[in-house]
Formats: C-alpha cells, structure tokens, sequence
C-alpha cells in the first residue's frame, strides 16, 4: 500500500513539472573577436541575481516578476507565473548556454501580461548565446548579436 501512495505521489509530482527542448551547443560562440570591453566575464555573474526588464522589445509589466539567478553551473528563478531551473555555461568570452529548463506549470490570469512574459523569458533562455554588461545592466543577446531581453540587478528600482 505506500508503494503504490508513493508511485502515485511521484506522478504528481512529475506532472506538475515540464520540460522545455534543449539549445544546442552549437550556438556558443567562442569567437573572441565578438567579445566586447563590456562583454560579461562568468567569475562576475556566478553568485547574481537579475530581475528582466525588457524581454523581446517589450518592457515587463511593473507588477510581473521575472527574475534570473546563475549561481555556480545553474541558472534559476522566476519566469513570472512558474519557477524554473537549468544548467547553465559560460565562456570567458561571454559565450552562454542555458541547458535544458524545467519548470512548473501553472496558469496565472494576473496580473495581466504575466504568460506573455513567462513565454518570452523561456524562449530568451533557449536562443541566448552570449552575455554583455551594459553598465550595471544585463543583455541576454541572440546568435547575429541581437539583444533578446535586458535584466537590472535584482534589488535595484
């Protein structure tokens, strides 16, 4: 009997969760020559913690939080509805690669923007390929350079 209590735990538990498709490694860059003097070193951003801003040209929404902790060799936080985690990679160029995410799956109807955020974070994290400070901001940037979402420090207004 608390076999089956447990495999029926588990399943909920794995229910609860999804994945979303991994980026493939071949899209970091390691071409020092698109390094700029701004570009992100990796011993600067491990142990930070970033709230999005901007994601897909489009501000967030005061009231949605959106948040991006790297912390060692994973990247997490708050996608604005679910929680999220994966592996995530540096070169000392600003080469990035977030691994897999996983993440709850929950739906939120407020406040009003907060979907539409989380699927622009998620999509962010899957195409970034490289990192650049921006003053004492963060740019997540694509793979021809552009940028894909701009994150503030996470105690900063």
């Amino acid at each position: 009997m608390r076999r089956i209590v447990f495999v029926l735990w588990a399943a909920i538990g794995v229910a609860g969760c999804s994945a979303q498709p991994v980026q493939s490694a071949a899209r970091v860059s390691t071409d020092s020559s698109a390094a700029t003097p701004d570009a992100a070193a990796p011993g600067d951003l491990r142990g930070t913690d970033w709230r999005f801003v901007e994601v897909e040209g489009t501000a967030v929404p005061n009231d949605v939080v959106a948040t991006l902790r790297l912390s060692g060799s994973r990247a997490s936080g708050k996608a604005g509805c679910n929680s999220y985690g994966a592996s995530w990679q540096m070169s000392t160029d600003g080469g990035t690669q977030f691994g897999q995410i996983i993440s709850t799956k929950m739906a939120c109807l407020e406040p009003a923007g907060v979907m539409q955020v989380e699927r622009g974070v998620f999509d962010v994290l899957q195409h970034a390929v490289r990192l650049r400070r921006h003053g004492d901001n963060l740019v997540l940037l694509d793979a021809s350079g552009q940028p894909l979402a701009k994150l503030a420090p996470a105690g900063s207004p």
